[in-house]
């Protein structure tokens, strides 16, 4: 068995919608357990802040992951509308930031909380 399955586009031809579609669950398949990791450390380690100054390497230390995977997560927030990612006070790419220079991650948590389900445990 192969390590990897081919993804459908590899074996079927597929009209443009269905493959931006797949594709999108791809990339939140990939991102959201990355995802649910940060914005567990920015509520429960920081209280939902608005505005956090902060390098990619103290976020990736703070929520255990590596800093690849902090990037790809801001990069879904942004994208998703309920983070931007400034340096000074001018936009930034998530994508491209420097893991040791210093930026701005600005929540948007009223956006965040209409927009995204959130399922708890009863510990």
């Amino acid at each position: 068995m192969p390590a990897a399955l081919p993804l459908p586009g590899d074996l079927l031809p597929l009209d443009p919608e269905l493959t931006e579609r797949l594709d999108g669950i791809g990339w939140t398949m990939r991102t959201g357990p990355l995802l649910d990791t940060l914005i567990d450390h920015l509520v429960d380690d920081l209280g939902e802040p608005t505005k956090t100054l902060t390098f990619l390497d103290r976020l990736a230390a703070a929520a255990g992951q590596d800093v690849d995977d902090v990037r790809l997560a801001l990069a879904e927030l942004v994208k998703s509308g309920d983070a931007r990612v400034q340096r000074g006070e001018e936009p930034a790419d998530a994508q491209r930031l420097e893991a040791h220079r210093r930026f701005r991650l600005v929540m948007d948590w009223e956006h965040f909380h209409e927009n995204r389900i959130q399922v708890s445990r009863g510990d």
